[in-house]
């Protein structure tokens, strides 16, 4: 039997929930902290890394599935493209022809919370950093005993993210959006119920990744310090607070994402879906409301977290994070501008569509939010002295 005839909406939903019920007993767990040898705690991280690497490379998902667009539409795309760097060729694809999409880009395009490309850049450098956190133990001297004693506290919540970030990859598939019947969708017909255990899985990873983060980082008082060298911090625990950061953000992306997402990839072509409609006019405010909602959460996040943690980094990721949604949201307002040159009636439908609705005000949310978590990181570096 193959791995994909196991992966079971239903039997990935109950083990999403079995882990965020296990999480607790995970925590600070006395089989870790001290019962377990050493070694066996770092063959328990490089396993769990291990694991998840392998499953993070399996195909199938949203995010390996990119079918070429249609000739005509690409033409298009690339004659506005010509006249201007700033146009996203994806969204001048789904505005202009309202044909069979990729789910993954139909939901991210109508989407107000999705950051331009450059900015998943960083999964490289989480992924490399991680392996190289897994990996030093074995190929250099054992860490100090205070050192080995927060890997320890780690390594419980760490493989609870790995088992998150393994049911994420199972359940970011476009069989999750096509398992219930319209009838049940949440949100006006996005789907099945079962397109948001992925977003439960990001975020358990995130949460996972806050008790690791909690275990190395300090707190405002400026006379604690932490109990590691520079050289520790930057193999062991950086890779982490990177990972944390990032998918505190990438949970709303994946949530605004999914929300957006039509039933089908062939849905647009309805009636159900015709741009000037009252319920698509609905739809676009409720997907401007929660993409609003979403970056006021993950700037309270970021700042709260920065502040009462001493951890500039983390504020710094959500910096990145939210900075990478403003630039992708410039080149949506700049297609939509070029779309709409020549014809009004263009303009004003073009301007009430699912994703353009509310975008300029998601811009401006964004570029607030992400100054201020770089302020945020700047004065905890500034005043503390020190940070995670």
């Amino acid at each position: 039997m193959s791995l994909e005839a196991l992966n079971s909406p239903p039997l990935i939903g109950i083990l999403t929930a079995g882990c965020y019920c296990a999480l607790p007993f995970v925590v600070n767990n006395p089989l870790f902290l001290s019962s377990l040898p050493w070694s066996t705690i770092k063959g328990l991280n490089i396993l769990a890394y291990g694991i998840s690497i392998y499953s993070v490379t399996r195909t199938g998902r949203y995010d390996s599935q990119q079918p070429p667009p249609s000739s005509s539409s690409s033409k298009q795309a690339s004659e506005l493209k010509k006249k201007n760097d700033d146009v996203d060729v994806d969204v001048v694809v789904d505005v202009a022809v309202d044909g069979i999409v990729n789910e993954f880009n139909d939901g991210n395009n109508r989407s107000l919370l999705n950051p331009a490309g450059y900015a998943f850049s960083i999964w490289g450098i989480i992924f490399i950093g991680e392996l190289i956190m897994v990996s030093t133990p074995y190929i250099s001297s054992s860490p100090s005993t205070s050192t080995q004693l927060i890997i320890r506290e780690i390594t419980g919540p760490y493989m609870m993210s790995q088992l998150f970030q393994i049911l994420w990859c199972a359940s970011f598939r476009p069989k999750y959006n096509r398992s219930l019947s319209s009838s049940s969708a949440v949100g006006g017909g996005g789907g099945g119920l079962y397109k948001y255990i992925s977003v439960f899985n990001l975020t358990g990873i995130a949460v996972s990744l806050s008790f690791c983060h909690d275990a190395f980082t300090t707190t405002n008082d400026k006379s604690a310090a932490p109990s590691y060298s520079n050289m520790n911090y930057w193999c062991y625990f950086l890779p982490l607070t990177l990972h944390f950061g990032w998918t505190t953000a990438a949970s709303l992306v994946n949530l605004n994402g999914m929300y957006a997402m039509r039933s089908s990839p062939t849905s647009s072509n309805s009636g159900n879906n015709n741009d000037n409609s009252s319920s698509t006019k609905a739809k676009a405010k409720s997907v401007a409301v929660l993409g609003n909602i979403s970056v006021i959460i993950a700037t309270t996040i970021g700042i709260t977290v920065t502040y009462i943690r001493n951890a500039p980094v983390y504020g710094g990721v959500i910096c990145w994070a939210l900075t990478a949604v403003s630039v992708g949201l410039k080149k949506r307002l700049s297609s939509l501008l070029l779309l709409n040159k020549n014809d009004k009636n263009d303009k004003i439908k073009n301007k009430n569509k699912v994703g353009m609705y509310g975008a300029k005000t998601q811009q401006t949310l964004c570029q607030i939010g992400a100054i201020a978590c770089a302020m945020t990181s700047a004065f905890v570096v500034v005043f503390s002295g020190h940070g995670s």
